[in-house]
């Protein structure tokens, strides 16, 4: 098999791609629009994460369970269930204008 070098993206290619990435931030941001964005915390949620080497993700970002389970595996934290009271979609139910970043911010609160 050799070493087999990657061939470069063209530019039509480079192009496309990023108009892919645009259009799903765009969707992304129109989905969660109404999302609340204004947490006193939001900065104490960015240092918490620096001093984890850890980067949060955009407010445009919506929660899934499967995002917060991992965040929570991630995270080391117990058992989503006996820490939250509920599963993760029973979380993201109970609140659903809270962005994924607010509750992974809320995650790294000791």
């Amino acid at each position: 098999m050799g070493n087999l070098i990657p061939r470069p993206f063209t530019p039509e290619e480079q192009a496309v791609a990023q108009a892919k990435r645009l259009l799903k931030v765009q969707q992304m941001q129109a989905q969660t629009k109404d999302y609340k964005k204004d947490w006193l915390d939001a900065e104490w949620w960015v240092s918490l994460a620096s001093e984890r080497g850890i980067r949060l993700s955009p407010w445009y970002v919506p929660a899934t369970a499967a995002n917060l389970k991992s965040w929570a595996r991630r995270l080391r934290r117990t058992p989503f269930s006996g820490h939250y009271g509920c599963s993760p979609a029973g979380l993201i139910r109970r609140n659903p204008k809270t962005p994924l970043r607010a509750f992974v911010g809320q995650m790294l609160e000791p």
